[in-house]
């Protein structure tokens, strides 16, 4: 898999100045954190939660660091901090004009973490190489659920998400930090953890996320260059034979749902919209008809159910099976405006293209000969996320909505450490 192999200064371990001991424990305790975030991310049930405590018992161990961090580079973080804050009190304003209940809310609180993970990243220098391990175990014991999983009878392997869309999304994401977090001559390791992630994603069933995994290739294979940029397009030509195979082997197409989509295509030419497909382009269009009833406020932040509920057909006696249960629109921007109206749009917007653009500038201005891989892991993970939000709303569920904040947040701050030629500590 791709990342062209030059010399990065945010895989060395770098000593911080004062009070060495107690440091350097906050400094390991935070590159322990950084291993559990994608190992155990998918592949247990515990989520993020080792790498919450860790990482918050790495700022007690030195809180000073932060403060330090944001004297260095608070005017490059000010544009997140400024976004967070501001989505924040958006749907903060929502939640009470509406009397929505918090945690519809609380997903979209999470962005405010964004910039705190971004000035760890930056102010306790630990080594990003912890962050690529952790992908490998993770993609690892990710496919190994999704496998126990089939095997023992499910149609469609979700882990211990429950949501096989959700499982699918996260295994991208972890696809994402093993290649662009790569250090030089791993390859071996990540191309072989990247073809069990991509694996993993078929036995999900999920349609949706494959535009996702098109991403990391394409551009693992521009900027990628000789042994990598071979394994980059035999990947690409297995991911070609494989689609062809899916189309024409029937227990293949079965497990990725190729036959689902042909047979909901049909049903739409027929006038049939009772199918997934079909569903999918109703909530689209309730959504579009629900933003333009409330074009300033919405319909409060979380509470796209609502709009469902009104409908007809899913008005009591009616019983909340099939369309009727759906609480979100399966897709970012309508669900956003939908729910908050205008201000909800921009926001939605705010949160994808303002790291986009953030992580372009970072690209722009490194030094040549400068590593570019956590300015563009960053890019390249806010593009998945863009591109599965078209047809899921990532922020309706917790686990990828935080994990946004979170690799978002440190993949800047590495950023941030590889711009800077006097990188050998603060």
């Amino acid at each position: 898999m791709p990342q062209p192999q030059v010399p990065d200064v945010s895989f060395r371990p770098e000593p911080l100045a004062g009070e060495p001991r107690r440091l350097a424990l906050a400094r390991r305790t935070l590159e322990i954190a950084l291993f559990c975030l994608p190992a155990l991310l998918i592949s247990t049930p515990w989520g993020l939660l080792p790498f919450t405590a860790l990482a918050l018992a790495a700022f007690l161990m030195a809180p000073g660091r932060i403060a330090h961090g944001y004297r260095e580079i608070g005017g490059a973080l000010r544009p997140l901090l400024l976004m967070a804050v501001a989505v924040a009190v958006i749907v903060a304003v929502s939640t009470f004009l509406h009397d929505v209940r918090w945690r519809e809310a609380d997903n979209r609180l999470r962005l405010l973490t964004l910039p705190f993970f971004a000035l760890m990243a930056y102010a306790y220098r630990p080594s990003r190489r912890w962050l690529w391990a952790g992908a490998l175990v993770g993609l690892a014991g990710a496919f190994a659920v999704a496998v126990y999983q089939v095997v023992g009878g499910m149609d469609r392997a979700a882990g211990w998400t429950a949501n096989a869309i959700v499982y699918a999304e996260a295994v991208i994401a972890l696809i994402v930090l093993a290649v662009f977090c790569r250090p030089s001559g791993e390859l071996l390791w990540t191309t072989a953890a990247c073809a069990l992630g991509v694996v993993t994603v078929a036995l999900s069933g999920s349609r949706g996320t494959w535009p996702g995994v098109l991403i990391v290739l394409l551009i693992g294979l521009l900027v990628s260059g000789g042994r990598a940029r071979r394994v980059s397009w035999a990947v690409l030509a297995t991911l070609a034979l494989g689609a062809v195979a899916a189309l024409w082997i029937g227990p293949l197409a079965e497990q990725t749902r190729i036959e689902e989509l042909r047979s909901d295509v049909h049903r739409l030419k027929e006038g049939d919209n009772a199918s997934s497909l079909g569903a999918r382009l109703n909530l689209l269009s309730l959504a579009g008809q629900t933003f333009v009833e409330h074009p300033l406020d919405g319909i409060g932040v979380g509470s796209f159910g609502r709009a469902v509920s009104a409908l007809p057909e899913c008005r009591p006696p009616a019983a909340r099976v099939g369309f009727c249960r759906l609480t979100h629109a399966h897709s970012d921007v309508p669900e956003w405006a939908a729910t908050m109206g205008l201000p909800g749009l921009l926001a939605i917007l705010a949160v994808y293209l303002l790291p986009l653009v953030l992580f372009v500038r970072r690209l722009r201005a490194l030094p040549a000969g400068r590593s570019r891989s956590s300015a563009l892991g960053g890019l390249v993970l806010v593009l998945v996320y863009i591109a599965s939000g078209l047809t899921q709303s990532m922020f309706a569920h917790q686990l990828v909505a935080s994990f946004y904040a979170v690799a978002v947040g440190l993949l800047y701050g590495f950023s941030l450490r590889e711009a800077r030629s006097d990188d050998s500590g603060p």
